[in-house]
């Protein structure tokens, strides 16, 4: 799937923009989405309950798709996926473009209007940006300080951190990456070698469990403007599987499913993130501190090895003066 991003939609009302995507046609002289087309596949006025996000939502999901001159046939398309949402009295899209100006232009398109400031980008702090957020997971992991506790009003919520399946940082010689996958010692050198090589983070693919949500997987991604991500709904475990909205014919839609994690990732559990980052890493640095523990945990652990060494060299030489 493509990476998303999230965009907010000014001087228009929800229903008069879901009327525009229906009644107009789109990219008809274009060269980039030849044979466009788009279709509604959800309508979520019919039912707004449980779709895990605390407070009112309405949505629309669009399939769009268009020709491409594949290798092998001539009618190959491609498919995207559009969501229209009103959330907190804003009106917004989450569309499957990645690139500012690809995505910008996309919309504008199915807008029908290029008047400036009227699609916008979602903000971000710039600890998101920089990937100091990145940062802050990492740290919590390792240290196996994964699981948070807040409150929403009177309820109860917890996100745990399950694991870091990969990181990607901008150095000064390029792109590198690091896992949390592999033993203790490995992890230990790699992540220091990353963090002292890297200039910000700029990648991150995480398992995350999330109030209801037993297990997300995702993948985030900044860029100089925006930020992207993308879900993995075939590995979603949670209550949306039963939700109706998700099933068509009596199995689930993974596109439909896709389309509301994605929904409560970017209107939910980001900003509940950067909530807790912010709460969390006061009068801190997150990137100095993480350096100091691991260094300090390796220096322990090299100390371990050498006293295990010089114990199993003795009970060797012993062995051996006994057998003389």
């Amino acid at each position: 799937m493509a990476q998303t991003t999230l965009w907010y939609v000014n001087d228009i009302k929800f229903d008069e923009l879901s009327k525009r995507l229906e009644n107009n046609r789109f990219f008809e002289n274009s060269d980039y989405y030849p044979g466009f087309e788009i279709e509604k596949i959800l309508n979520s006025q019919n039912s707004l309950e449980s779709v895990g996000i605390n407070s009112d939502i309405k949505f629309n999901v669009y399939e769009y798709s268009y020709s491409f001159s594949g290798q092998h046939s001539s009618s190959s398309r491609l498919t995207g996926t559009l969501i229209l949402f009103e959330f907190n009295n804003k009106l917004g899209f989450i569309v499957d473009k990645a690139g500012y100006n690809n995505a910008l232009s996309f919309l504008r398109e199915l807008y029908k209007s290029n008047k400036k400031k009227t699609i916008v980008p979602a903000k971000y702090d710039d600890s998101i940006m920089n990937g100091s957020l990145f940062l802050w997971m990492i740290s919590k992991i390792y240290n196996n300080d994964s699981t948070i506790n807040y409150d929403i009003g009177e309820e109860k919520k917890t996100i745990t951190l399950n694991s870091l399946d990969g990181v990607k940082g901008k150095s000064r010689t390029g792109l590198n990456n690091v896992s949390t996958q592999g033993s203790d010692v490995i992890n230990m050198l790699t992540t220091l070698a990353f963090l002292l090589e890297s200039e910000r983070l700029t990648e991150v693919g995480l398992n995350i469990s999330f109030d209801t949500h037993d297990s997300l997987q995702l993948e985030i991604k900044t860029h100089n403007r925006i930020i992207s991500l993308d879900v993995k709904p075939e590995e979603y475990m949670g209550p949306l599987t039963n939700n109706e909205l998700c099933q068509t014919n009596g199995k689930v839609n993974l596109v439909i499913l896709r389309s509301i994690i994605l929904l409560t990732v970017h209107l939910s559990l980001i900003p509940m993130l950067y909530s807790l980052y912010k709460a969390d890493i006061a009068g801190t640095n997150v990137k100095d501190d993480l350096v100091s523990e691991i260094s300090a945990d390796m220096a322990n652990r090299l100390q371990r090895l050498k006293k295990e060494t010089a114990d199993l060299e003795e009970k060797i030489t012993s062995e051996n003066e006994l057998q003389k």
